[in-house]
């Protein structure tokens, strides 16, 4: 058995064991099963959110690297309902199954959904069936990240051909509640293609950046009357990586400011001729 790469380090019982956590403090936690790469992320995420976490994992050197960083961690597989049951999923605000094996996070989500009815689940997929069969066992997001990337290009590319956000935000979303299915079958899915194909006969969106020779600079956009000039309204406004929704009339417009504006072609073409023509000066 000691010649089986990772078959001793599991059965060898004179090692160490890490130290269970203090489940006092397990009170509207997230519980994160598994520690890779996906499992990770979650965790540094979470914790720059100041969300409070309880990492489960059964591999002992990633148990000592938790430790190091002083994460909250349950050393065990989860599949074993019992190792859940120190988990207190019971008064847990959520449960992340990133754990790459099907069988494995069924068994997981399955045990979850008993102890806690009414907990959000979060679990990854790694085939189509699986998609279904965590559904069925009560995981409320099911990712398939194989999908999910051809999914997140599929969106990038709706938006690169100018269709709205919104639009394409609600198509991506429907194809997720309908576990994957490529065919464009649900009423959902064909509302938002629906939409998008209305969305694109009339109206644009389109973002416009101002430098310091804009005639927009140093002017609130009550002064600039880009809509009685041109007809297209300003509905966003992006100063350093801060995004600001309907700005008001009194906010002044900076270099470097992109401006989000909708309308028609015409209206947009001429707002961004407006806007992007350079300042001249009087002579008198």
């Amino acid at each position: 058995l000691q010649q089986i790469p990772g078959v001793w380090k599991h059965l060898d019982a004179s090692q160490p064991r890490p130290e269970m956590v203090d489940e006092s403090r397990l009170v509207e936690h997230v519980v994160i099963i598994g520690y890779g790469r996906v499992g990770k992320h979650h965790c540094e995420i979470l914790h720059s959110l100041e969300v409070p976490v309880l990492v489960v994992e059964s591999d002992v050197s990633l148990i000592d690297i938790l430790a190091e960083k002083n994460v909250p961690t349950l050393y065990g597989d989860a599949s074993n309902s019992e190792v859940l049951t120190h988990a207190h999923l019971e008064r847990a605000r959520a449960l992340v199954v990133t754990v790459p094996d099907d069988t494995a996070a069924e068994m997981i989500v399955g045990a979850a959904r008993a102890i806690n009815p009414g907990l959000p689940i979060i679990a990854r997929a790694s085939t189509e069936d699986g998609v279904h069969h965590l559904a069925a066992l009560g995981a409320d997001e099911v990712i398939h990240t194989e999908l999910e990337g051809g999914l997140e290009m599929v969106h990038n590319t709706l938006l690169r051909l100018g269709y709205p956000l919104r639009q394409v935000h609600e198509y991506t979303e429907s194809v997720r509640r309908d576990r994957y299915n490529i065919q464009i079958s649900s009423l959902d899915e064909h509302r938002s293609m629906h939409d998008m194909l209305i969305a694109t006969e009339s109206i644009e969106i389109a973002w416009v950046k101002l430098d310091e020779t804009s005639p927009l600079v140093g002017r609130s956009l009550r002064e600039s009357n880009i809509r009685e000039q041109t007809g297209a309204s300003v509905v966003a406004l992006i100063r350093e990586h801060e995004l600001i929704p309907n700005p008001k009339s009194s906010t002044i417009f900076n270099p470097g400011d992109n401006i989000g504006l909708i309308g028609e072609q015409g209206q947009i073409e001429k707002a961004v001729q407006n806007l992007t023509a350079p300042v001249t000066s009087q002579v008198g």
